[in-house]
């Protein structure tokens, strides 16, 4: 049984996967348990997992059939014996000593770690994402992770998660966003966080990435699951200023889905409906910047009804 498990879905990227597995394989950790899960490659990528295989006990490889990240993904997890479990992805790389400077702190009243990520690293529009060192328990986990826009950084792969939190959890397949569509689901399980500030996962932007093609059917899972994760913390009471900043982060997906070129018109004005019924008191403070963008996407009136407001200024 492994300590800890990364799972590296791996489709047509045989230019990146060496720099990957290599930097994985660097890291000090004992127990250390590589999966590659070829997902229907159809280039020379399955080749080279066996080879990277052959040559290291620690690497194991699935072939499967292709079915998308989250499937790949999932046969991983179905697959894995660490005790953790970590994700990265295939085109991507860890810096040096990351995962075994993290390992340190999953100690056994912890259930995930979070550490540093270089946003499109490498280029000019690199940024970094960034933690103060902090432990939270108990009921203030999910609080924290509200309050703190942890929805902003669903991402899968800059964590370290006690394996035992994707029992029942799998990522949905066939939609894209899928880690945004468990992350809370994920954080209300975990007893404790540990956020870090050692190491750094090095996410590279990729010209074909989903976030980079603003089509209505890429983006629109994204929005769903920020709507139902509002949806959610309004039944259970959140603070004010946190619904606010999420209304408003909903909005700003809305209008981005709204200009996309084959956008869902029926769509925008139903989802406007919902928005419009869950807006806090204070969301004009978030809001007013914004009005602007909204007029010219959704038009005068249906603008004014989604802002609660008599007249554009």
């Amino acid at each position: 049984m492994a300590t800890l498990s990364v799972i590296v879905p791996v489709f047509n990227t045989v230019g990146t996967l060496e720099r990957c597995v290599r930097s994985i394989l660097s890291q000090q950790v004992d127990g250390l348990e590589l999966i590659l899960v070829d997902d229907g490659s159809t280039d020379a990528s399955p080749a080279l997992c066996d080879k990277l295989s052959g040559a290291d006990a620690r690497v194991r490889v699935i072939h499967r059939p292709n079915g998308g990240l989250s499937a790949a993904r999932n046969s991983g997890i179905d697959a894995a014996t660490g005790t953790w479990i970590a994700f990265a992805d295939s085109d991507d790389e860890l810096a040096p000593d990351t995962l075994s400077a993290n390992m340190e702190l999953a100690t056994a009243d912890v259930d995930l770690v979070e550490f540093p990520v270089s946003v499109h690293y490498g280029a000019p529009n690199c940024y970094q994402l960034d933690f103060e060192p902090r432990t939270v328990s108990g009921d203030f986990v999910f609080k924290h992770w509200i309050k703190s826009g942890g929805y902003n950084h669903c991402y899968a792969w800059n964590k370290i998660y006690r394996a035992t939190l994707f029992e029942g959890i799998r990522f949905p397949e066939g939609e894209n966003f899928e880690d945004a569509a468990i992350c809370p689901s994920i954080i209300r399980r975990c007893r404790a966080v540990t956020y870090s500030d050692r190491g750094r996962y090095l996410y590279y932007s990729s010209g074909g990435s989903i976030t980079r093609q603003y089509r209505f059917a890429n983006q629109e899972p994204l929005f769903r699951h920020n709507l139902e994760l509002l949806q959610y913390i309004k039944k259970s009471g959140a603070d004010a200023e946190s619904l606010s900043r999420l209304w408003n982060g909903c909005l700003n997906l809305l209008i981005d889905l709204a200009r996309c070129k084959d956008t869902d018109k029926e769509y925008i004005a139903a989802k406007a409906a919902v928005l419009t019924s869950l807006k806090p008191i204070n969301a004009d403070r978030y809001a007013g910047s914004l009005k602007q963008k909204i007029k010219a996407v959704l038009g005068p009136a249906r603008a004014c009804k989604l802002l609660s407001i008599r007249k554009y200024k």
